[in-house]
């Protein structure tokens, strides 16, 4: 058995959980079962057993590592590339690995990302939303596919994200997912562009249904309404543009009172209803995906891998990323910015899904590490 030390930065035995789900210790840490059975590889991984159920698995079970097959140095890099930009073929051409490997790494870590994302982001409290699309290609120039998503703009937390043709179906299947991540979904005011399928499905999907009386005792009964209460809200605001400049912005307060949108207004600091949070958001989206750069061929052959890519995007953009508008200033000063270039810490706090408040270090990316074995990402670097 080889019982050298490792020499990546591993997690402590308590901070993983059995991934058998026959066993009565599934998923829960911290219950001191899980044991060293011995170290393979030239990474040094460790090959649990759990004293409860006796099941034997790798530290990399159910991970976005688990059965990469290439040395986890090389994985990390190919992950980290593709978040900032690059291409299938640079990505491997700057890690040195061959181009299937980046395919086959790009459909692990988009898979993992979304199971990540439907794993934690539940029961979020919000008092806005904005929503958009993006437009992209698969395959060819003829077929295109949108990327639509939903964000917190006060915590520029991406709630919902969802791939396909832009009509009623993908609008529809946005506003569902945003709506049961939700912890109050009718307790907020939702900004969108134009597109009239926002305002056909959000009271279906945000209000209250309710069975109007029918007149008389005979004949069918009326179709199902939807009652927008007090405190829910719909704006649209509406572009014109002539040529590639917008000439004239028109708000549409379609449902819900003005008095709930000027309340949340205050509350993020606004003094008109607008969508900049998301605008924002869809250019930083594009300088991460290569597939979503506009007017060039860099579109997607194939579509799966156009969907892992946004997933691993918008995972890195939620979970490993600071975000500038959310800095605030050290309590006590750090240095001075003309004379000290070391690495002065900042306080980056962003709304979680529990409602706590995470700080963080300004390179949160820059020391991969892996963590839990359940559906935590694999380069996540805390500064503790």
């Amino acid at each position: 058995m080889n019982t050298t030390q490792t020499t990546q930065t591993r997690p402590q035995l308590e901070t993983l959980a059995c991934v058998n789900e026959r066993c009565e210790s599934y998923g829960q840490v911290g219950r001191h079962n899980l044991t060293i059975r011995k170290i393979y590889g030239k990474d040094q991984i460790r090959y649990l057993r759990c004293r409860c159920c006796g099941a034997e698995f790798s530290e990399r079970k159910q991970t976005a590592l688990w059965n990469t097959k290439v040395a986890e140095e090389k994985a990390v890099s190919v992950a980290e590339h593709l978040a900032e930009g690059c291409s299938l073929k640079a990505t491997a051409r700057l890690a040195k690995v061959h181009p299937s490997v980046v395919t086959r790494l790009n459909r692990k870590v988009g898979r993992h990302a979304e199971a990540f994302h439907d794993e934690r982001v539940q029961g979020v409290k919000v008092v806005a939303l904005e929503a958009d699309e993006r437009h992209g290609y698969a395959q060819d120039k003829s077929q295109s596919q949108w990327e639509a998503e939903v964000i917190d703009p006060m915590s520029k937390f991406v709630i919902a994200h969802v791939q396909g043709q832009r009509d009623e179906a993908l609008i529809r299947r946005l506003l569902e997912d945003t709506a049961k991540r939700l912890a109050h979904r009718q307790q907020l005011v939702l900004f969108t562009d134009g597109e009239a399928s926002y305002a056909s499905l959000f009271p279906e999907i945000f209000g209250t249904a309710y069975q109007p009386s029918r007149q008389g005792g005979r004949g069918r009964f009326p179709n199902v309404r939807y009652r927008i209460p007090r405190t829910l809200a719909h704006v649209q605001i509406v572009k014109r543009r002539e040529g590639q400049r917008v000439v004239e912005v028109a708000l549409r307060y379609v449902h819900g009172s003005m008095r709930c949108v000027q309340r949340v207004l205050e509350q993020l600091g606004y003094t008109t209803p607008n969508t900049s949070a998301i605008e924002r958001r869809n250019g930083t989206a594009r300088r991460m995906n290569a597939h979503q750069v506009r007017r060039s061929l860099a579109f997607s052959r194939r579509d799966d891998t156009k969907v892992a890519l946004g997933w691993w995007g918008l995972t890195v953009y939620n979970w490993s990323r600071p975000h500038r508008s959310l800095r605030l200033p050290l309590a006590q000063a750090y240095g001075k910015k003309s004379s000290n270039h070391a690495l002065r810490r900042w306080r980056w706090v962003w709304l979680t899904t529990s409602g706590q408040s995470g700080i963080f270090c300004s390179l949160r990316s820059s020391c991969p590490q892996v963590r839990d074995n359940l559906m935590s990402l694999p380069n996540s670097a805390v500064c503790k």
